[in-house]
C-alpha cells in the first residue's frame, strides 16, 4: 500500500532531472498540500519563477496555489485531450477526433489570430458539450499563446510517467528498500551525467546543436532581405520580420519556445553573427553542468544495535487496505486514450501483443 508522489523536470539536454519525491498512504488534498510544503524548501522562488504542469489534481491545483501563489500553473494537454474525449462521449468516432485535433491546434497556436481561427472551428462545430468544457478552462492554463511565463515549449506531464516507467523494478520493494533504490539510481545518474558533461568542448548540448543543425540544413536556400544590423525580413511564404536584437519573430515561436526558430536562424546566419550567442542558457553547456554540479552523497547503511529501548516507536499509517491483489500497472485518467497495436500472433488491432494473445487460433474456431 502507498502512493508515490514526484516531481520532475527536464535539463536542457531533454532528460529527466527528479527534483523530489515522497511517500504517502493515499493521494489526498492533505498529502499534496504536505508535498507542496516540503517542494518548497527545495525550490528558491527569489531566484527564479516556477512552472508547474499537470493534470488538474484536485489536490494539485490547491496545493499550488497556497504555497507557491506567485508562480505559474499550467494543465497538461494530454490530460486535456482525454477529459475532453470523455465530455464528447455521445459523439461520433471520427467526429470526436476531428474535434480533438482542432483543440490541439487552439493550445499550440502561435498566434492570437490564430487561435481565435480555431476556437471559431472548435465552437462551431463542438455544440454545447465543447462549450461547457471550455466555461471551467481558462485561457492562460493550456493555450500556449497566453501564458504569461516560459516554459520551453513543454505543453504535457509526460515527465511524471517517464519518472514512473524508471522506477518500475523500484516500486514494487518495500518502502524503505524503494527509498534506498531510488536514492542509489538518482545518485549513479546524475554522476554518469556529470562525467559526460565535463567531456563536451561545444557552447550548447547535443540536443540543442542537433536542432539547430536541422534548422541550419532547412534555410539555406531562403532569401534574407536586412533593414537594419539587427532587422531582417525572411522572404518566405508567408514572409516574416526577425528581430534579432530583441529576439523576436513575428511567426511568435522563438518567443513561446525559448529557442531559435528557423527564421531566426535563417537571420543570425546572413548577419555573421554567433548563434549560440541567442540560444537561450537554459540550453547552454554551462548551465547543465551547474545542474549536475552538486552530487547526491551515500548512506551508509552500519548496523546500529538494538534500538528497541530507546522509548520510541514509529507505527506505520493508519490506512484502510483496498479490496483485490494490488495494481500494478498505472491508472489512466478518465477519458484517456488507449494506443492500439497489431497483435503478430492474431493479426487483431488491440491493446495486446504476441506475449499476451488469448485468441484461440485452432482451425474450426
Amino acid at each position: 500500500m502507498g502512493c508515490l508522489m514526484s516531481a520532475s523536470t527536464k535539463d536542457g539536454n531533454a532528460g529527466l532531472f527528479p527534483l523530489c519525491f515522497g511517500v504517502v498512504d493515499a493521494e489526498n488534498n492533505d498529502n499534496w498540500l504536505w508535498f507542496m510544503e516540503k517542494s518548497h524548501g527545495i525550490l528558491d522562488e527569489e531566484r527564479r519563477v516556477v512552472v508547474f504542469i499537470s493534470d488538474r489534481h484536485r489536490g494539485i491545483k490547491e496545493g499550488i496555489a497556497k504555497v507557491f501563489p506567485s508562480n505559474f500553473h499550467v494543465y497538461c494537454l494530454y490530460h486535456l485531450k482525454g477529459n475532453l474525449r470523455t465530455a464528447l462521449a455521445s459523439t461520433n468516432v471520427k467526429y470526436k477526433e476531428s474535434l480533438i485535433r482542432v483543440f490541439s491546434k487552439c493550445a499550440y497556436a502561435p498566434t492570437v489570430a490564430k487561435f481565435n481561427q480555431h476556437m471559431g472551428n472548435l465552437l462551431k462545430h463542438g455544440g454545447a458539450a465543447v462549450v461547457h468544457f471550455l466555461s471551467e478552462l481558462p485561457n492562460e492554463r493550456w493555450v500556449n499563446i497566453f501564458f504569461p511565463g516560459q516554459r520551453y515549449g513543454a505543453m504535457s506531464s509526460s515527465l511524471a510517467e517517464c519518472f514512473n516507467s524508471w522506477l518500475l523494478k523500484e516500486r514494487e520493494l518495500h518502502v524503505v528498500d524503494m527509498v534506498d533504490r531510488i536514492r542509489k539510481k538518482m545518485m549513479k545518474s546524475m554522476c554518469l551525467r556529470r562525467e559526460r558533461a565535463n567531456k563536451w568542448e561545444q557552447v550548447i548540448c547535443p540536443y540543442g546543436e542537433s536542432r539547430l543543425e536541422k534548422l541550419y540544413d532547412l534555410v539555406k536556400t531562403w532569401k534574407v532581405i536586412p533593414s537594419s544590423a539587427d532587422i531582417f525580413e525572411v522572404d518566405t511564404d508567408p514572409s516574416v520580420c526577425v528581430d534579432i536584437g530583441r529576439r523576436t519573430c513575428s511567426c511568435c515561436w522563438w518567443q513561446l519556445n525559448g529557442f531559435p526558430c528557423c527564421h531566426a536562424v535563417c537571420a543570425i546566419r546572413y548577419s555573421g553573427k554567433d548563434l549560440n550567442l541567442y540560444v537561450e542558457r537554459y540550453f547552454h553547456v554551462e548551465s547543465y553542468r551547474q545542474v549536475y554540479s552538486k552530487p547526491i552523497y551515500p548512506v551508509a547503511s552500519l548496523w546500529k544495535g538494538d534500538v528497541a529501548d530507546c522509548g520510541t516507536s514509529i507505527l506505520p499509517p493508519l490506512s484502510k487496505k483496498p479490496p483485490g491483489r494490488p495494481k500494478k500497472k498505472r491508472l489512466r485518467s478518465n477519458g484517456e486514450k488507449v494506443r492500439e497495436m497489431k497483435c503478430g500472433r492474431c493479426g487483431k488491432m488491440g491493446n495486446h501483443n504476441k506475449l499476451t494473445c488469448k485468441e484461440d487460433l485452432r482451425p474450426g474456431f
